[in-house]
């Protein structure tokens, strides 16, 4: 039904066109009316849009010189005698040096010098001079860059937000997962979605009920970043491992799961429910893939493994990736998107005051007002 809100802008001009009978300025009606509908499909989209965790691995890092630009502009103004004139004035903008990752995945995240230096003392691969392009550049510029050397062991790894349009989330179909109470997350401990703060490059993988104390080893996280670094673009995944105390059994993944909404289209959320700090009394895996193969796997695995051991667990699931096959979410397109009653009172609002301004505007014009 939200759709419906598009063809009142359009109505809006039409009207207008018609009431003034301004025909020579038709096009002006229609570009309002296109713009206005314009910025309702995106609204839309926006409020639709879910975000996601996405992953990359470093392929290089880079240092940029600082350099200076010149940049001249050119300004008409009018001088004592009334006459125009113009006149051009030149400045130089200093910028500063630049370190960077550019990740497999396309994007590049900035780092510190530190970190710069850290991998080059790492990888030990040969410094490479580089000229990089700075537009109107005077003087500094170049810079230098040293390879990844390639070992999985010492991958850069960073995680960024991406967004996609969840058909299922916001819809009424019968994939949708029950409403789960702050009360009842509070009974089973179960885990908020975490939020979009980055530890420097990294996100948490690993997370812990708050009903669990328990000392993870150090350093055990950086194995599933470098996982979901690694098969993050090629297999399209994503690993959450989240840690329960085991006193309320399995029924606590399935909480959870309905928790987060199922999860996004790209995560592999494992559940662990954890005894005495280390023995695995249970273990329930979820995503929306449409053959569990891998869930089933890993299941299997915490059966013959009960002893918490994320590493070795970290190292099966590399061996074992290739069995992951992300569902698409295109597939839930025949279900439409479902607005919620937040984002339905912005698309009124929105609605109205675009209709309104239309009306305004196009009778301000005609009038000479404005």
């Amino acid at each position: 039904m939200h759709k419906i809100a598009y063809i009142f802008p359009v109505l809006a001009a039409a009207g207008m066109l018609v009431y003034l009978e301004d025909y020579v300025n038709w096009w002006g009606y229609a570009l309002a009316a296109a713009g206005s509908v314009l910025i309702l499909w995106l609204s839309m989209r926006g409020v639709t849009r879910t975000k996601e965790y996405l992953s990359g691995y470093a392929l290089r890092a880079v240092h940029h010189n600082p350099w200076t630009e010149q940049v001249i502009t050119t300004e008409t103004y009018t001088d004592s005698k009334g006459r125009t004139q113009t006149r051009t004035r030149v400045s130089y903008v200093h910028h500063p040096d630049e370190w960077f990752f550019p990740l497999n995945t396309g994007r590049s995240v900035e780092i510190t010098e530190s970190t710069y230096d850290h991998y080059a003392l790492r990888w030990r691969t040969p410094m490479e001079y580089i000229d990089p392009y700075h537009a109107n550049c005077v003087s500094g510029g170049g810079g230098q860059q040293y390879e990844w050397d390639g070992i999985y062991d010492n991958m850069a790894t960073a995680t960024y937000m991406g967004k996609y349009i969840n058909y299922v989330k916001y819809s009424d179909s019968i994939f949708r997962h029950e409403k789960v109470s702050d009360e009842v997350a509070e009974e089973y401990g179960l885990v908020e979605y975490p939020d979009f703060r980055r530890r420097y490059l990294e996100t948490n993988a690993i997370l812990v009920s708050p009903k669990l104390e328990i000392t993870l080893p150090e350093g055990v996280e950086e194995h599933f970043w470098r996982l979901n670094a690694y098969f993050g673009q090629s297999k399209q995944i994503h690993i959450f491992i989240i840690l329960f105390d085991a006193a309320k059994g399995i029924d606590t993944a399935l909480k959870q799961r309905s928790f987060w909404h199922g999860g996004n289209k790209n995560e592999f959320t494992v559940c662990l429910g954890i005894e005495n700090g280390t023995d695995v009394k249970w273990c329930k895996a979820f995503s929306w893939c449409d053959a569990p193969d891998l869930e089933s796997a890993t299941e299997t695995w915490f059966i013959n493994n009960p002893v918490l051991d994320l590493e070795a667990y970290a190292n099966w699931l590399y061996d074992n990736i290739h069995v992951w096959k992300r569902k698409e979410f295109a597939d839930f397109k025949y279900l439409g998107v479902n607005l919620s009653p937040t984002a339905k009172w912005i698309v009124s609002i929105l609605t109205i005051v675009l209709t309104a301004a239309i009306i305004y505007f196009s009778y301000a014009i005609y009038t000479g007002q404005i």
